[in-house]
């Protein structure tokens, strides 16, 4: 109880402080494709050593990796359209469900573990849906804080629709995988179990997906990921995955 109501009271916080961005944050050097405005800077993110400048918009709250799955979705919806297209979206950006609610032509779940603002609460290592039960999901920077994240993929496996397609994007430095003790270490944040290596992408293919890693340098050109103060470290290793029995559509 006393988590939900920090997180509530957090969130009306940000709500008020999105209120007065106009004016806060002025300015023309950053630009944020999402709510489509301009800013002196962006606010910061993260605590202590891994505080990252210049990473949240003041006025959407959309982090780096929103901007460029925004920009993503904008380019590739059509591609990614499905015509009967129900929508998984785990631990739910609100500056990314737009895109997604645009997808669902039959209809949208967000989910969380402890959050009280989604439409259902589940453990992503035990999803509450029967088999194949999405076209779309979508799991964004979640699983490097799951205890057991080869169980939470083997469920995104479960509950997505053999014809559908999902995204996982997450924290990924170097080329191996390391695990950290439960409450955080000096080489990450404290919700942090692990950070990915480019491995990451070999435990999909084990799972039984087919694979696409989604390059940012194909969405944004170099001159707008200085303006939107994008890098590849603070956005994230993103993958496009089906089934394994099913040809990947050309998101590239």
């Amino acid at each position: 109880m006393k988590i939900r109501f920090l997180l509530t009271l957090e969130r009306r916080f940000r709500n008020l402080r999105r209120k007065y961005a106009h004016i806060l944050y002025a300015g023309k050097s950053v630009y944020c494709p999402i709510c489509d405005q301009t800013f002196r800077k962006f606010k910061s993110a993260g605590r202590a050593k891994f505080k990252r400048p210049n990473a949240v918009c003041p006025k959407c709250a959309g982090r780096e990796r929103d901007r460029v799955m925004y920009l993503f979705f904008a380019e590739k919806k059509e591609i990614l359209r499905r015509k009967q297209c129900r929508v998984l979206h785990i631990a739910p950006e609100s500056c990314v469900v737009p895109n997604l609610q645009e997808l669902a032509t039959d209809h949208y779940v967000s989910g969380d573990l402890v959050r009280d603002d989604v439409l259902v609460q589940f453990d992503i290592q035990e999803l509450p849906f029967s088999n194949e039960s999405f076209e779309v999901v979508y799991c964004s920077h979640v699983l490097q804080a799951v205890e057991d994240d080869d169980r939470a993929i083997v469920e995104i496996f479960r509950v997505l629709s053999s014809n559908g397609w999902a995204i996982i994007n997450v924290p990924c430095r170097g080329v191996s995988t390391r695990e950290f003790h439960s409450g955080g270490d000096d080489e990450a944040p404290v919700d942090f179990v692990r950070i990915y290596g480019s491995d990451f992408a070999e435990k999909l293919v084990q799972t039984g997906f087919n694979v696409v890693s989604i390059n940012m340098h194909d969405i944004v050109s170099d001159d707008g990921q200085r303006r939107m103060c994008l890098s590849a470290e603070s956005v994230g290793s993103i993958y496009l995955v089906q089934h394994g029995t099913k040809e990947l559509d050309n998101a590239q």
